[in-house]
């Protein structure tokens, strides 16, 4: 069975939170605002993932959106927080990238572009 584009975005997506979560999950010094708005992430992830991963249609492109404004909250909330580690902010930073990538250019974020750290100036 082929694995469509849509749910390879999804399981690197998945993979990626399940990254943020388990740097939260060691305490750190992430504040709770933090935690939450990557919770938030996850809960809009499991809403939206059945129409993520169905035929290209007007209710995929609608779960795209809102799991983007998800990703947009959750990446802003980590470069903001002081507390957060470099290791939270990348994490965070690379699950926001694989939804923005696939609503952008309708692929997979490739494996060259998504090991570049996101802070480098």
């Amino acid at each position: 069975m082929t694995t469509t584009i849509a749910q390879q975005v999804c399981l690197q997506l998945d993979n990626r939170l399940a990254a943020a979560e388990a740097v939260l999950a060691t305490g750190g010094m992430a504040s709770p605002v933090l935690a939450a708005v990557v919770a938030e992430f996850r809960r809009k992830f499991a809403k939206t993932r059945p129409a993520l991963e169905g035929d290209p249609a007007p209710s995929q492109r609608e779960a795209v959106f809102e799991l983007e404004q998800a990703a947009d909250s959750a990446k802003w909330a980590a470069l903001a927080d002081p507390g957060a580690s470099e290791q939270v902010k990348l994490a965070v930073v690379a699950a926001h990238d694989s939804i923005c990538w696939f609503k952008a250019t309708g692929g997979l974020l490739d494996r060259e572009y998504a090991e570049q750290d996101p802070l480098a100036s």
